[in-house]
């Protein structure tokens, strides 16, 4: 089994009935024999039951990329803390950035492209976001390995900058544009990521709903 790179206070995002129902959780101790105490996960103020023997998959970041393992739920504790024992039971995956989870929604955003003189805002619209990228929409015609820096919200002000790694003219005025991240900060690609999660849970409840 691959080695698990997991120290207390990881974050960690936690899927529950195969990955249909995401929730953030945190490391808190990691024991010899290899089973880890993580917090139980909350929703809306209220602690998500997880069955004892189920079977969860755990998401985690790290400075190296994106990492997934399954783990069985050995114990429940309660007490100052509520917290989860689980034991891995798959290897290690590492994720790589075109598997990035993405999600398709309109987000404005600003741009200023690096090594122009002027220092010139432009504006353009995300159609899709992941952790490793962006799909836009823009007006000006920018080559491929251009350098861009982008601000747009999501819960928060977001800044990233960017490398266009494709362009194409479209039918209508205007151009769609792939982006990849350019030494982008893993908190800031854990914000967004999470952002991404959060989102998509929220469209499954309105499904289910």
């Amino acid at each position: 089994m691959n080695e698990i790179n997991l120290l207390p206070g990881q974050k960690l995002r936690i899927g529950l009935n195969n990955g249909k129902t995401m929730y953030s959780s945190q490391v808190q101790d990691i024991s010899k024999n290899g089973t880890i105490l993580i917090d139980t996960p909350v929703y809306s103020g209220h602690l998500v039951p997880v069955r004892i023997g189920s079977i969860i998959q755990v998401i985690y970041f790290t400075k190296q990329g994106l990492f997934t393992f399954y783990a069985k739920v050995l114990n429940r504790f309660s007490g100052k803390l509520a917290l989860l024992e689980i034991m891995p039971i798959s290897s290690v995956e590492r994720l790589q950035r075109r598997q990035y989870f993405r999600l398709e929604k309109v987000i404005p955003f600003t741009y200023t492209i690096i090594g122009e003189e002027e220092d010139k805002v432009y504006k353009g619209l995300i159609q899709d976001i992941s952790g490793g990228g962006l799909k836009c929409k823009v007006d000006k015609k920018l080559e491929v390995g251009t350098v861009i820096n982008c601000v747009f919200t999501l819960d928060q002000e977001i800044t990233v900058s960017g490398k266009v790694v494709r362009y194409e003219e479209l039918l209508e005025k205007g151009y769609e544009i792939g982006v990849c991240y350019v030494d982008i900060d893993e908190k800031v690609r854990e914000k967004i990521i999470s952002y991404i999660f959060e989102e998509q849970r929220k469209s499954r409840q309105k499904g289910i709903e």
